[in-house]
């Protein structure tokens, strides 16, 4: 029996090694599982970071700089134009005059005449005839109107009467008496026409003597406007002389005074 104990003593001494380390520090298949937590706990954590870093917002798109374009002005100015009309009347002569037209864009053009200078002690008239289609948006009332054109040619309406009519060769026409400046205060008589055949006309005359003249006196000056010979509109040619017929009395053309003087 000695023996036998004596050599399970030496079996038992003569183990390998590796067999000893069964049910150590890392068992078998340990190190494996090891490696695969680990990875999976750096997996959470990059999600964990992705999931807390702020969105990245895209490239904003370049946006075209832009583009104002300025409509072009109603009014164009016409430089070599010739005058169309002249008042003539024996009140305005040797008096300064003046003259300019325009186009507008819906194809009408006006002329505007001046006699005289309004500073001046003397008579002053300034006279716009228009012909073409009505300008849109342009103002119907009568002293709307008369502001807006006494600003454009830099006098101020400092006070108006109520409008009255009056009959002339080229149809009723509204007058009123008014009183304008620009520095120095002059009564005038402010009137606008509009006549069937695509013909206005506005403006005011100032009386010599610090008097402003009667509708009468308006009325006169307008009869007295006549068209110059030309054979570029016809119409407005044969408008004239259809209106010479139709002449006051009292405001007789310049060819019935030669014929009458001459007499």
């Amino acid at each position: 029996m000695s023996s036998v104990a004596l050599r399970s003593s030496d079996d038992t001494g003569a183990r390998p090694a590796g067999r000893r380390t069964r049910g150590g520090l890392f068992p078998r298949g340990g190190l494996f599982w090891l490696r695969t937590t680990l990875g999976s706990a750096a997996i959470v954590l990059a999600l964990a970071l992705l999931a807390h870093e702020p969105p990245q917002e895209p490239a904003p798109r370049p946006v075209p700089a832009a583009i104002l374009v300025a409509p072009p002005p109603a009014w164009q100015p016409l430089a070599d134009a010739k005058p169309r009309y002249v008042v003539d009347a024996p009140a305005l002569k040797g008096l300064a005059q003046g003259f300019e037209a325009r186009r507008h864009a819906n194809g009408g053009r006006e002329d505007k005449l001046v006699y005289g200078v309004f500073e001046a002690d003397e008579p002053y008239l300034r006279l716009a005839v228009f012909r073409g289609p009505d300008e849109a948006g342009a103002p119907r009332s009568f002293f709307i109107d008369l502001a807006r054109r006494a600003g454009e040619a830099g006098l101020g309406v400092m006070r108006t009467a109520r409008p009255a009519t009056v009959a002339t060769k080229l149809g009723t026409l509204e007058a009123a008496e008014i009183v304008l400046a620009d520095g120095l205060e002059r009564p005038c008589q402010a009137f606008r026409l509009r006549s069937e055949a695509g013909l206005s006309l506005h403006g005011w005359h100032c009386a010599a003597g610090g008097q402003a003249p009667d509708r009468a006196e308006v009325a006169c000056l307008v009869d007295r406007l006549a068209v110059l010979p030309s054979g570029e509109d016809a119409t407005l040619n044969a408008v004239f002389a259809q209106a010479e017929r139709r002449r006051g009395e009292g405001c007789p053309s310049r060819t019935s005074e030669i014929k009458r003087k001459s007499a």
